[in-house]
């Protein structure tokens, strides 16, 4: 009897084996995408990294981009960066206690800010030191946003709060930081509910929304009121604003576009559903046309892209399957869907092309500053994706900073100067009568510019 028992025993364990074989070959699947996968559709991967964190307890917690730096932080305050290009490991450090919440890390040229509980600390971009930190007089509701003079809070009282950068940097100088926090502010500005996302900063304005359903636009030198526009429903997604527009979507299922300088509305979107995403402004070509596309999310609506400049619909009917915004290219766009996994869009209709496997990244990495695709795990593995053809970013919110390409040497050209008799000689008449001026646009193709 016992014999049989045992027997039985070992039959159910070798029935149950393949599954659990089959379970940790998943669990042990390299995540990153396959070459193969990608290059079907002129994609590659350029780097993969790991960012660094507590063994065994630990996750990642927010993720920032922009053009020169990807950050990442976790759960126990460990702050990794790594330059956004090349994946370099920049340095690492460590803020807080890690149990308290932590916001988004924001980046200027000089400072990575980061708000944790009731600290705001400056991290020196290029070193990783921490160059000063102030206590903060409420618990932020937001992450931090600043300009080239000041630092802005919004806090879960209503208040927003400005901090002068260079009394800051006077009294870390002067090792009265934290304990001089107080003097550093300049000014309050209180709302009647909490407020909802980071302060914007632009020109000699700062905006903010609550949710007592009013925008407010205040002097940033003084906090005088500038303009108010009032919504009939909370404003539930951060205000984006882009050149001289301001977009922001409330509750009531209407998105705006605004006059960032007076608050005048240019044109309003009725979604027929809330949205609480931030919205994503991408230069690029549609159909032949250069021009700015608003991608807007609505709440399980799937997303919407919209003319910046009017609020037209470009494509004649969202696209349902995704959920979340990723990023641009010149030729897609890419969204994840219900599991995560990654769509690929084209741009001109929205249709969905193909996908790339990535259940397993599980953290949001909206990128809207360049045409790179990251994914990231909250184990910290990063993987960045581009185009293959596209050695050099493409810069779409701020296009002015993307660096000079250097000159592709071509072997025709060079044996053309050197003796090649048809060759044009500066400041002599070409095969047309013209004459070539060095230092004028004689139609040539500077590298960096479109024809």
């Amino acid at each position: 009897m016992i014999r049989n028992i045992a027997i039985l025993s070992l039959l159910t364990v070798l029935c149950v084996c393949p599954s659990a074989s089959a379970q940790v070959s998943l669990l042990n699947t390299n995540p990153v995408p396959s070459a193969r996968n990608l290059n079907r559709y002129g994609l590659e991967v350029d780097w993969i990294g790991q960012a660094t964190m507590e063994v065994g307890r630990d996750k990642i917690q927010h993720i920032s981009i922009d053009e020169r730096s990807l950050v990442a932080i976790t759960a126990t305050g460990m702050v990794t960066m790594f330059d956004a290009e090349t994946g370099e490991k920049l340095w690492v450090n460590r803020i807080g206690r890690g149990t308290q919440a932590t916001f988004e890390p924001v980046m200027n040229d000089d400072e990575v800010l980061i708000v944790t509980g009731m600290t705001l600390y400056s991290l020196d971009r290029v070193k990783g030191d921490i160059k000063w930190n102030i206590t903060l007089p409420q618990m932020a509701s937001t992450a931090p946003s600043a300009d080239d003079n000041q630092i802005y809070v919004g806090t879960l009282d209503g208040s927003v709060y400005a901090f002068d950068l260079r009394k800051i940097h006077q009294l870390y100088n002067e090792r009265l930081l934290p304990d001089y926090s107080l003097a550093t502010r300049v000014w309050r500005y209180k709302t009647a509910e909490k407020i909802t996302s980071p302060p914007v900063s632009h020109g000699r304005a700062v905006s903010f929304a609550s949710l007592d359903k009013s925008l407010y636009t205040v002097s940033a030198a003084t906090r005088k009121l500038l303009y108010q526009f009032e919504t009939d429903a909370p404003i539930s997604a951060p205000l984006v604003i882009h050149n001289e527009y301001m977009f922001l979507a409330s509750q009531d299922f209407n998105f705006y576009c605004l006059n960032a300088n007076n608050g005048q509305v240019r044109w309003s979107f009725l979604s027929g559903l809330p949205i609480r995403k931030s919205p994503y402004i991408i230069e690029g070509t549609i159909r032949g046309v250069r021009t700015e596309v608003v991608y807007v999310l609505p709440e399980a609506g799937g997303m919407s892209a919209l003319d910046a400049h009017n609020g037209f619909p470009i494509w004649s009917e969202p696209q349902e399957r995704a959920v979340d915004f990723r990023a641009a290219t010149q030729n897609f766009v890419f969204v994840t869907d219900s599991i995560n996994n990654i769509l690929i869009l084209e741009r001109n209709f929205g249709e969905v092309v193909g996908m790339i496997p990535a259940t397993s990244f599980n953290v949001d990495t909206p990128n809207s500053r360049t045409d790179r695709l990251f994914l990231v795990r909250d184990n910290g593995l990063i993987v960045m994706i581009r185009e293959s053809d596209d050695t050099y970013p493409t810069y779409f919110k701020y296009p002015e900073r993307r660096p000079l390409t250097p000159e592709i040497y071509n072997p025709e050209m060079h044996d053309q100067e050197d003796g090649d008799s048809s060759a044009v000689v500066p400041g002599e008449d070409d095969s047309n009568g013209s004459t070539l001026v060095p230092g004028e646009d004689n139609g040539t193709l500077v590298p960096g510019e479109q024809d």
